[in-house]
């Protein structure tokens, strides 16, 4: 393991992700990584927590158009 990789213990990892799936609840599914990644201010937690809650099959990601580009998006299943 490198000595540069941030460790959150579980308590704090299941904490991140409970606050990542109502962000994304509460924006009605059309949230990007990036508005995840500014309200939590951590983009290793961010991307650890979408990662995870789209493997237990809470969260999906969606194609969708934005401003300038193609982008995608994330919607809660449940």
């Amino acid at each position: 393991m490198s000595t540069n990789s941030v460790q959150i213990n579980r308590s704090s990892k299941q904490k991140v992700m409970e606050s990542v799936y109502t962000i994304i609840k509460t924006r009605s599914g059309r949230v990007t990584a990036k508005d995840i990644e500014r309200d939590l201010g951590s983009k290793y937690e961010a991307h650890y927590a979408i990662l995870h809650l789209t493997k237990q099959g809470k969260i999906r990601r969606v194609k969708g158009f934005g401003l300038n580009k193609i982008e995608f998006y994330y919607q809660s299943i449940e």
